[in-house]
């Protein structure tokens, strides 16, 4: 299990921007705005469920 330890960078995009995360990034989305966000994922190679390590909340 992943040591208990704040994300950092926090990374805080505004309206029409985008990210990179790097592969083995631990990642955590929120929206601390009061606008709805929609989350775009495009994962080289693709996504796969059974190769992810979800944390618990």
């Amino acid at each position: 299990m992943p040591s208990e330890r704040p994300l950092e960078p926090l990374i805080v995009p505004t309206s029409g921007e985008t990210i990179r995360v790097m592969a083995g990034s631990r990642v955590r989305y929120s929206n601390p705005f009061e606008e709805e966000a929609d989350y775009w994922s495009i994962c080289i190679p693709a996504f796969s469920v059974d190769s992810v390590y979800r944390e618990d909340d």
